[in-house]
């Protein structure tokens, strides 16, 4: 799927798909990066973790790893082809509010199924809280870094002129972004220069395209 977004809405610029991967399986990575955040802030033992990390796979937790996987196939499937068939219909920055939206959706997803099949005995009394709670914060930090980090490409008139707002609604036939090169790195150091200097009043905002006579 990685690829069809970036040929049809990148321009196949390949570097894109790197960053479209890592989005959707550090998810999957969220309650073992708490682990592991635990183990070293709590400075437990190998014998301590060894013991804390033992699960026996039996046929429950064979299905619920199946319903999992399946969940996730079908939500990345339907959402990344929503995302292309959205930006080929109406190209706007808006769009890329459905990231952290489906981000939200599989942390939700991850933390909810142990419950849905197990109930609370999926929780265990000593190790359960304190997992969960690392996990759902790992989400909670990576959701602002995410917004953080595209802040310009988020909230319309936040880095104007630079990133102008016609982008964020744009006319039936549009000019060429001035958005042009890696816009990642360039976008957010244009927000640190915003963040610094004070933010743009919303004259700078630029609603219409340069050249552009609405009919």
């Amino acid at each position: 799927v990685a690829p069809a977004i970036v040929m049809f809405a990148y321009d196949a610029t390949l570097h894109h798909i790197a960053k479209f991967y890592i989005v959707f399986t550090i998810i999957q990575d969220f309650n073992s990066n708490g682990l592991y955040f635990l183990t070293f802030a709590l400075c437990l033992s190998p014998e301590t973790i060894a013991e804390s990390t033992r699960f026996v796979a039996g046929k429950r937790a064979l299905e619920q790893t199946r319903s999992v996987k399946y969940f996730y196939t079908w939500v990345l499937l339907c959402g990344m082809w929503a995302i292309v068939f959205l930006l080929k219909l109406y190209y706007t920055m808006l769009f890329l509010w459905l990231l952290p939206i489906f981000i939200v959706i599989y942390g939700v997803v991850i933390h909810a199924f142990p419950y849905c099949f197990s109930g609370i005995t999926a929780c265990p009394p000593h190790t359960g809280p304190a997992v969960e709670f690392a996990g759902i914060l790992t989400l909670a930090v990576f959701l602002a870094w995410f917004c953080f980090a595209r802040a310009c490409f988020l909230f319309p008139c936040l880095c104007a002129p630079e990133v102008p707002g016609w982008l964020f609604f744009p006319p039936n036939e549009p000019p060429d972004s001035p958005v042009q090169g890696d816009v990642d790195s360039k976008a957010f150091l244009v927000l640190l220069h915003h963040l610094r200097q004070g933010l743009p009043v919303p004259e700078d905002c630029v609603w219409e395209p340069p050249g552009w006579t609405p009919i």
